[in-house]
């Protein structure tokens, strides 16, 4: 069932906001988990002749770095289901993350295929939005191979997502929550978004400014560490509350300094989608990458069962961690509510405390 927004605050706080997941996806999981994955012994057990998925292969074709947070926190959700069950996890990075060109990424598509070729994966799985345009779509949609992706921003249709062999998991901001969480701190209702400049970002620059801010979020988007600067400098006068999408990929970029700077520069409440944005942001509503990770590897021991491509539907996340930054809070003048300290991560701790 697809998880809607309409009225995010009243709906979402338990989950969404608080940092607690969904009870639905516990039983949505449960529902989905693969017969094979349910009987298979434990690694070490007496009774294992072989795991469930002795000799099956399954691909993974990441779109960014294996440095990369997010991309961390997909493998380790991969791992979490596939360790243990025999299936031979292969990983194919395409770095588009550091190498956003369109040259680059139809390049590395062109090497992702050879290794496709080579291996010979019984699924594949596509992680975020380069894989799908530049390799999945022109080279893999409707042939035999089945594929699972996850981690596309908002909407896949673009792709022609659900395809006879593709289907996976959105990748769906929270959105509403964080502005929520922002307004009580903001002077005012407007909107400003900064990011690196990437094809992710574009894309989430146009959604969220048709899906909630009618057009008015204004957004800068930036190749270097110094541009950045001057538009974080910049949106403090423009704007009321400050959106900081990722700082993956701005060149230059230096966490410690980059800390120093937004809690010394900072005027106006901030917020991120990301966790390992918290420390330069006041307020962080995560999405977990080990989600998208956890339902992929489901759905391709599902697929490894027997089960149709076309009988797993796509689905979004429905989880999420709150991030509250103290540093950033004592430059405000903020003051959080005590339920809300006691859901959350706290970042800053030390130096709010001396």
């Amino acid at each position: 069932m697809t998880l809607q927004f309409g009225n995010p605050w009243k709906h979402s706080i338990r989950y969404a906001v608080l940092g607690l997941a969904l009870v639905a996806t516990v039983g949505a999981l449960a529902a989905c988990a693969p017969a094979g994955a349910a009987s298979t012994p434990q690694p070490g057990s007496a009774a294992v002749a072989q795991p469930a998925y002795a000799d099956r292969r399954i691909l993974w074709i990441d779109s960014y770095h294996a440095e990369y947070d997010w991309s961390k926190e997909v493998e380790e959700g991969l791992r979490s289901v596939l360790d243990g069950t025999g299936a031979e996890l292969k990983i194919v990075r395409m770095d588009t993350k550091r190498n956003p060109s369109d040259e680059y990424g139809k390049q590395a598509a062109v090497s992702a295929k050879a290794e496709i070729d080579a291996f010979q994966p019984d699924v594949i799985i596509a992680s975020d939005d380069p894989a799908q345009k530049y390799l999945i779509v022109p080279y893999v949609k409707d042939t035999d191979a089945p594929v699972v992706f996850c981690c596309v921003n908002w909407d896949a249709s673009g792709y022609g997502y659900p395809a006879s062999n593709v289907t996976g998991m959105l990748e769906i901001d929270l959105v509403p929550q964080m502005v929520e969480l922002l307004k009580p701190h903001a002077k005012g209702d407007r909107i400003g978004y900064i990011s690196g400049d990437n094809l992710t970002d574009q894309k989430v620059v146009k959604i969220y400014n048709e899906r909630f801010f009618d057009g008015q979020m204004e957004a800068i988007l930036v190749k270097t560490f110094d541009e950045f600067k001057s538009a974080y400098v910049k949106m403090q006068d423009e704007v009321d509350i400050l959106y900081f999408g990722n700082n993956a990929g701005i060149e230059g970029w230096d966490d410690a300094q980059a800390e120093d700077f937004v809690t010394q520069n900072a005027r106006i409440p901030s917020g991120s989608r990301s966790s390992w944005m918290a420390p330069f942001v006041l307020v962080t509503v995560a999405k977990l990458g080990q989600e998208q990770g956890e339902w992929s590897a489901q759905a391709a021991l599902r697929i490894l069962d027997g089960t149709p491509v076309s009988d797993i539907a796509v689905t979004e996340n429905k989880q999420g961690k709150l991030f509250l930054n103290l540093k950033i809070a004592e430059q405000l003048g903020v003051a959080f509510a005590p339920s809300m300290l006691r859901n959350a991560e706290i970042y800053g701790v030390e130096a709010a405390n001396q």
